[in-house]
Parts: structure tokens; C-alpha cells; sequence
């Protein structure tokens, strides 16, 4: 099936668009046009465009959402200044960090 090259050039230019309109990108965005939408229409073969597509959404699926909590110094922070020959007041520890 052949696909229509005004339809190519409406999907390479959304996509051009998408990604911030790069320059020297052309032929990599055109051709992921076409292969996205042979995907589309049933005649591309074995593209993972689809399953790209429908993934894209769920990714990544492991990262747990942010705390939005301070961090807390690591355990060693002073030895770590110490070494590095530096005079730092103490950090607060972690249980005092906890009670403010």
C-alpha cells in the first residue's frame, strides 16, 4: 500500500515540530513518518512504531514519584569534610532532621 506523500509530510512536520524542531534531523523524522504510518495502516511489516507509540505513555513504569522531601546528608558527611581539610559546622543528623 502506498502511503500519500502530503500524509507523510503533515506527520513528519508534527513530529519535527514535537522535538523541538531540530536542525539536520530531516531524513531521520520523514522516515519515521513513513514507518509510523505504514504501522498505522497495516502495511509496514514487522515496525515497532506501534508499539512504541502505545508504550510511550507508561514509561518509566519503575520510577516511584518524587518525595518532595529535603534530602538528607549522607551518614559520613563530616569524616568526608574532615579529609578533604575543610571547617564545616556539624550537619544536622538525620533523627534531628526529623524532629524540625
Amino acid at each position: 500500500m502506498q502511503i500519500d506523500h502530503r500524509a507523510i509530510a503533515e506527520r513528519a512536520y508534527q513530529l519535527w515540530e514535537s522535538q523541538g524542531r531540530p536542525e539536520g534531523d530531516h531524513e531521520q523524522i520523514w522516515m519515521q513518518a513513513e514507518r509510523e504510518l505504514k504501522a498505522d495502516s497495516g502495511g509496514g511489516g514487522s515496525s515497532t512504531a506501534a508499539v512504541d507509540k502505545s508504550l510511550k505513555d507508561s514509561f518509566p513504569a519503575s520510577d516511584p514519584p518524587a518525595s518532595r522531601l529535603p534530602d538528607k546528608p549522607p551518614s559520613n558527611a563530616e569524616e568526608k569534610w574532615r579529609a578533604a581539610g575543610i571547617d564545616r559546622e556539624p550537619i544536622a543528623s538525620s533523627k534531628e532532621l526529623e524532629r524540625s
